[in-house]
């Protein structure tokens, strides 16, 4: 009998009270109590939204294929070493469950996140391909704790990535391809937020090597805050500049372009390029608000430059996430995360597609020329009621004989 052993990263090897869990390969015996129930986070997609949710997700990698990305496939499973390797991998470490491998008995992680494996396949398999290589992927990932707005831990993401360039123009065609592709899967209203997570670091400059730990983190959370008034209260030379931003930030790109004329060489040319993107995107999308927010440093935690967040009306959270990166293998690269699960549980519950009941005694072939002209066909039981069987099974129409008209039940 086959055993995997399952823990999350926060129960590592070096904890030597780490609790670690050993599942077995064979299943609750009839009877168990614990039949059918599920751990915390997961859930069992009935029909009509099973099918619903494929073709959301097949829509959005259709979306990225149109604008020229090659679609891969990395594997549910990798060795802990590789996954989460120093820069995308571990900035993820604490999300990621682990387990042992029988077979090779080494430590192997499963992921919480692609892009990390997206950027280990550019720098191994294509790593001879012409740059920039744009590459799009569709998966299940799981979590170790569930996000604060979403309680499913197994989450379908679907991303892509320009791997090769992380300049203006590559961050507006990932944020249009984002766009485009949620407006496929059926999200029309969006509204996207720009933000640069470093900006802060450049702002402050030498001042932040040798900053206290404290007032560090006092002002971390300040800006997190958007407080002017706690921010401008520390001692920092360069807490008015940091000041300013906020106070500057929002739809309105000219009052930043102000600001950037007043602030250090490389901050400058940070906000100056966020704002160039910003006037971009108005071009490309002229009915989408798009909303400068400068110091936003949320998301994942490894973007070097440009992020951004895409929400959608009367949702709660980020719809999308994005933003430059660079990759364990050294390269610089511009990715789109699209979290699918508050994708699809925005969808309004699809009508179920009518179906025609076949009896036993009408036979296959007539079921099958109905299927061949696009309707869909259920065939009965033998020795069954008809009618009652169709009406049970929620058919809309039954076949009464071959070459017959399908009647409304």
């Amino acid at each position: 009998m086959a055993e995997w052993v399952l823990m999350s990263l926060s129960d590592r090897s070096d904890h030597p009270k780490s609790e670690v869990v050993v599942m077995s390969a064979r299943s609750a015996g009839a009877g168990d109590a614990s039949e059918g129930l599920l751990p915390s986070g997961l859930t069992d997609l009935l029909a009509p939204q099973a099918e619903q949710d494929a073709k959301a997700v097949e829509a959005v990698l259709s979306s990225f294929a149109a604008f020229g990305y090659q679609r891969i496939k990395p594997p549910l499973v990798e060795f802990e070493q590789t996954l989460l390797a120093e820069g995308l991998g571990a900035a993820l470490a604490e999300q990621t469950f682990r387990l042992l491998d029988p077979i090779s008995r080494r430590m192997m992680a499963l992921r919480s996140d692609m892009t990390a494996q997206i950027a280990r396949i550019a720098g191994t398999r294509l790593a001879r391909y012409p740059r920039p290589l744009r590459l799009a992927y569709g998966g299940e990932v799981m979590r170790v704790v569930p996000d604060v707005l979403n309680p499913e831990r197994q989450l379908m993401q679907a991303g892509a990535e320009i791997i090769g360039r992380d300049d203006k123009q590559a961050a507006a065609e990932i944020i249009l391809l984002g766009v485009r592709a949620l407006n496929q899967a059926g999200i029309l209203d969006v509204t996207i937020d720009l933000g640069l997570p470093c900006l802060a670091e450049a702002v402050l400059g030498d001042e932040l090597t040798a900053m206290d730990a404290a007032v560090k983190d006092e002002m971390f959370r300040a800006i997190s805050d958007r407080d002017i008034t706690r921010l401008t209260k520390l001692p920092l030379k360069a807490a008015p500049h940091l000041a300013e931003i906020i106070d500057a930030s929002g739809a309105a790109a000219n009052r930043l372009a102000k600001v950037a004329k007043i602030l250090p060489d490389a901050a400058a040319e940070q906000l100056s390029g966020l704002i160039d993107i910003a006037t971009s995107l108005n071009g490309l999308l002229p009915d989408i608000a798009i909303t400068l927010d400068p110091l936003d440093m949320q998301g994942y935690g490894y973007h070097t430059s440009v992020s951004f967040s895409v929400f959608g009306a009367g949702l709660k959270g980020a719809i999308a996430r994005g933003g430059a990166y660079v990759t364990g293998y050294d390269e610089k690269a511009m990715g789109l995360s699209v979290f699918m699960e508050r994708v699809l549980r925005s969808l309004p519950t699809p009508p179920q597609t009518p179906v025609i009941y076949i009896p036993a005694t009408v036979g296959l072939a007539a079921g099958l020329q109905l299927v061949e002209r696009g309707r869909h066909v259920l065939y009965g039981t033998k020795g069954a009621k008809a009618e009652a069987e169709a009406k049970a099974l929620n058919c809309a129409f039954i076949l009464r004989e071959a070459g017959g008209i399908p009647e409304k039940l």
